[in-house]
């Protein structure tokens, strides 16, 4: 009978540990970084402020969606006029912080024809329709249930943002809740 030494069941148990770990850990992290949401599963809600910048010439993307109370929502019937395209949810917290600066802006800015248009994204019209009565909205609220108009728009979470210049092009989009000096920049880039 032969005796293994101490030190060499000590490397061998290292070794076993070190392969365990080399497997485990890619393929946990692989499962637990996988996507799993679904079609309808609405963006999550962001607190960043990432503001990408478009060149001139940029085409914004179409957005014919149903009212939540009124009539249907068409960003082209907006052309000639500067527009705020607002991917929102009740139940997002920083989109529920941002809309009073939407609000001002939108009356601040009614001479120069801003156009608000807010896209109710993975939400129920219920409670939106609270919510806007609520806060007093004065622009149109388009109904995205499934997100599918947010995924084609890009919109990685709530709220996310487009500014769009008078003859439909892009100037530019923020993830992230809207602060008055993002807002203000972002607003006079489309009102010129």
């Amino acid at each position: 009978m032969t005796r293994r030494s101490p030190v060499g069941s000590g490397r061998l148990l290292i070794l076993v540990v070190l392969v365990v770990v080399a497997v485990v850990l890619p393929a946990g992290a692989a499962l637990l970084g996988r996507d799993t949401a679904g079609p309808g599963t609405p963006p999550p809600t962001s607190v960043s402020t990432a503001v990408q910048v478009y060149p001139p010439g940029t085409p914004a993307k179409a957005l014919r969606l149903p009212g939540l109370d009124g009539p249907e929502v068409d960003l082209a019937a907006l052309r000639g006029r500067p527009v705020v395209v607002n991917f929102w949810a009740t139940w997002c917290q920083p989109c529920v912080r941002e809309f009073p600066r939407l609000r001002a802006a939108a009356a601040a800015h009614k001479a120069d024809r801003l156009a608000v248009v807010g896209v109710l994204t993975g939400d129920r019209p219920g409670p939106a329709r609270e919510f806007v009565r609520a806060h007093r909205a004065t622009w149109p609220v388009a109904l995205d249930p499934e997100a599918t108009t947010a995924t084609a728009w890009g919109a990685v979470g709530l709220p996310h943002t487009w500014f769009i210049r008078p003859d439909g092009t892009l100037a530019s989009h923020q993830l992230g809740e809207l602060t008055q000096a993002s807002l203000d920049r972002q607003l006079a880039e489309i009102l010129r």
